[in-house]
């Protein structure tokens, strides 16, 4: 259901976003409009349903890492085996749609199919990393932005990211287990609160506003 759920946020992000939702922050502005939606639909349901039911599906809707069962980590992990070779091999061509797309083309590289699997790919991975543990949100823009800013190559830091990304994950849990102990903070809590400041210094920044 989670895979169900990423595909059809990502066609309606790119069916309102138009053609710059390729570029620029628009795409970031209409993600987060349909991440909206999508909570409110999560909290009426959350609503309808038994207070028990309700209890315990909580923690998983504002991201938790507690309680995960093997089998949830197994698949996972298959999904991250099978996309990650993927994903390494599309680096170097994401690297070129850096760069105005008739160098790429003139490399040889078939843009559209590029960007076709990337984001299937991207999509797979956000999908079962959410079936697991939550929409816990700022994870990907903090991840890469920290990474990018540690890697000395001016290229896309993938799997600096992604190791970037688990640093954080990890780290907002522990941060989140002994905080306020022996009460738990959820570790879409504690990102949420960690990630906001960054998100709003983005929106509120010279290069977003001219991005519009």
């Amino acid at each position: 259901m989670s895979l169900i759920g990423a595909i059809t946020a990502t066609v309606l992000i790119f069916a309102l976003a138009g053609s710059s939702g390729t570029q620029g922050y628009r795409f970031i502005v209409v993600g987060l409009g349909i991440g909206a939606i999508a909570g409110a639909v999560t909290q009426l349901i959350l609503s309808s349903v038994a207070l028990d039911d309700a209890n315990a599906a909580f923690p998983w809707t504002i991201g938790s890492l507690n309680a995960r069962t093997p089998e949830a980590l197994q698949l996972l992990s298959i999904g991250l085996l099978i996309c990650w070779f993927p994903a390494l091999r599309l680096s170097k061509g994401l690297n070129a749609l850096r760069l105005s797309e008739t160098i790429p083309v003139s490399l040889g590289i078939n843009v559209k199919r590029l960007r076709a699997l990337s984001l299937i790919l991207a999509v797979t991975l956000t999908g079962l990393a959410v079936a697991v543990a939550g929409p816990v949100g700022m994870v990907a823009l903090l991840g890469p932005e920290i990474a990018r800013a540690l890697c000395r190559h001016r290229g896309i830091p993938l799997l600096a990211s992604a190791l970037t990304g688990a640093l954080l994950m990890v780290l907002a849990d522990l941060l989140g287990r002994i905080m306020l102990a022996p009460l738990e903070i959820p570790v879409g809590l504690v990102t949420a609160v960690v990630g906001s400041p960054y998100l709003l210094w983005m929106l509120l920044s010279p290069t977003f506003k001219s991005q519009l």
